[in-house]
């Protein structure tokens, strides 16, 4: 049964890769948006056909939740 909280196991490691490159410059939101700007550019077709399976992300998650929902939405 596909469940929205899968799209986590799909995404997170982009979504947590973007919360340290956010941290490790003082916590700058640009560095995060960049990030999933070029996890986006980088996912292949497929990604996108996996994802379409799956409901959108759930809400909550914090920060990493939030930059998760934002590449989900970006990649659908």
């Amino acid at each position: 049964m596909a469940k929205a909280t899968q799209v986590k196991h799909i995404l997170g490691s982009a979504a947590h890769a973007a919360r340290a490159f956010e941290l490790s410059v003082g916590d700058d939101p640009a560095v995060a948006a960049e990030h999933i700007a070029r996890a986006r550019a980088h996912a292949r077709p497929i990604v996108v056909d996996v994802l379409r399976r799956y409901p959108p992300a759930p809400a909550g998650g914090g920060r990493v939740g939030e930059l998760i929902r934002r590449l989900d939405v970006s990649l659908r």
